[in-house]
């Protein structure tokens, strides 16, 4: 039992196990976060208020220190220096002291300061703080929102925005009051808001991303998608069938493109579009990443995300990869997709029809015949299953049709989840998206089928053996080369091939 409460989870997030973080239960059942730092006595915090001063009144001291990236690089010049100002100051430390000494240095003149355990905590999503003297928020990817017990007053939630806004290279001020940027060197997004416009006082969101980006394999065992509808995927964006990605926030929309675009051959040439670089393909070495830049400075010009698109056409991409689309870049995707390019991007809707609304209306006034130029629409959702979060791909929706007479797509269901047997099913009879690969292969529809069976059991089989990011690579690009043997190797250790489970009631939407 926690001094907070419950303890229902406890876990170490590194620096040599010097911060444990535990996830408490109230008799409300409400759930916090808390993080657990190492404790000093009176003599311990006077040590540190003088090895704080000695550091910041030594300009050679804190040029070096500030030169360091990360902890591991800078954990032997910090531990020296504080071992000989220990026998300076004190005569000797304990061992215990002298860690958490070091902690502190490393995380207030390396780190993030106050914020730094929940920035490196690899659970967490999201930190947002909403003002001084409230609690700091994280999203955490087991227990969605938590409030912690890390509550900045104003001065130190000032130096933690000043800190972040040099590590992303900005400046926030009365008259640049709104801040986004990039963390570096970790690449993390963050947004500022200064007192000036904000009731409620300074206040900054992190969105955290994954160092190295999730796998298809990953998604399939975290139960995401099954084998059957990640091949699907995989089939339609190497055939460079258009897809859009939809859902919710932090649903997942991101990662599953990232995911599926990693199966992409490495030989074609791939082009992103983003304001924030999200999207990374480690393996794919002809691929182009660009991201928006705006400017208040009249002599400086702003690269809007349409601008990129189109400096994206210029480059003969075989894919464009637009990380969302929100605005008249929406078209020109769109034209690109209906001229044969493959696309990929991601956009907010909860459904089929809405997310149609969305692409005809201003400001993407996208016509209906080139939104049905488009192949597959998939829906991800994030549901609380068993008091757990869990991310599914709930729908696969491809354009069956459009009648320019009533400016009408039909749509149907071509992948469905099941949520009370948590199986997807797969409408593999009369798949338009599979008949479209078909004759652009010069196939037989039975063949295609053939080869999205064996791309699920390949990705079963690869999914069981839990391969990592570089061993799924290799055996993508082996399947190319000989898929038959790839596909046998993989009967062999299943001993069957993939059963796909079959749509029977195949429903169809008018938008």
């Amino acid at each position: 039992m926690s001094e907070f409460g419950k303890s229902i989870a406890e876990y170490s997030i590194g620096y040599g196990d010097n911060v444990i973080v535990s996830i408490v239960e109230l008799s409300d059942g409400k759930l916090l976060y808390i993080v657990k730092e190492p404790l000093l006595d009176d003599v311990g915090k006077k040590f540190r208020e003088r090895v704080y001063r000695f550091i910041t009144n030594d300009v050679e001291i804190i040029k070096k220190i500030s030169s360091f990236t990360s902890f591991d690089e800078g954990y032997d010049f910090v531990k020296d220096l504080v071992q000989k100002l220990c026998k300076k100051f004190i005569g000797k430390c304990s061992d215990s002291v002298t860690s958490s000494i070091v902690y502190y240095v490393l995380r207030d003149f390396i780190g993030y300061g106050e914020v730094d355990p929940l920035i490196r905590d690899p659970n967490i999503e999201d930190v947002t703080c909403d003002g001084h003297d409230r609690p700091i928020y994280v999203f955490h990817n087991k227990y969605e929102w938590l409030e912690t017990n890390k509550v900045l007053s104003r001065e130190e939630l000032e130096k933690v925005i000043r800190r972040l806004t040099y590590r992303a290279g900005k400046e926030a001020s009365v008259a640049q009051p709104i801040v986004e940027g990039i963390l570096n060197p970790e690449g993390y997004r963050i947004h500022v808001v200064l007192d000036v416009v904000s009731m409620s006082g300074h206040s900054f969101t992190i969105r955290k991303f994954r160092e190295t980006p999730y796998t298809i394999l990953e998604l399939i065992n975290n139960g995401t998608l099954s084998p059957g509808v990640a091949a699907l995927l995989w089939i339609a964006a190497e055939n460079k069938q258009g897809m859009i990605f939809y859902g919710p926030t932090g649903s997942g929309k991101t990662t599953l493109m990232n995911a599926v675009a990693m199966l992409l051959p490495p030989e074609l040439k791939i082009v992103t579009a983003e304001d924030t670089p999200e999207i990374r393909l480690p393996f794919h070495d002809n691929w182009v990443s660009m991201v928006t830049r705006l400017s208040s400075d009249a002599y400086v010009q702003s690269v809007t995300l349409q601008a990129q698109v189109e400096s994206a056409m210029r480059q003969r991409p075989d894919i464009l990869i637009l990380g969302e689309i929100r605005s008249r870049e929406a078209y020109s995707f769109f034209q690109a997709v209906s001229t044969g390019h493959g696309g990929l991007t991601t956009i907010h809707a909860e459904n089929v029809e809405s997310l149609v609304r969305r692409l005809v209306a201003p400001p993407m006034s996208v016509p209906k015949a080139l939104v049905a130029s488009t192949k597959l629409f998939i829906q991800i959702q994030r549901f609380v299953l068993h008091k757990n979060v869990v991310r599914k791909v709930t729908y696969v929706h491809e354009v069956e049709d459009y009648n320019p007479s009533t400016d009408t797509i039909t749509v149907k269901s071509v992948a469905v989840w099941d949520r009370y047997n948590d199986k997807w099913r797969i409408d593999i009879k009369n798949s338009k998206t599979l008949d479209s690969i078909a004759n652009l292969q010069v196939l037989r529809y039975e063949d295609v089928v053939e080869d999205l069976i064996r791309r699920a059991t390949v990705l079963e089989y690869a999914a069981k053996l839990n391969l990592d990011i570089v061993s799924l690579h290799t055996l993508v690009r082996k399947y190319r080369r000989a898929p038959e043997d790839v596909y046998r190797e993989a009967v062999d250790m299943l001993g069957i091939s993939h059963k796909i489970i079959e749509l029977e009631n195949v429903e169809k939407r008018y938008v």
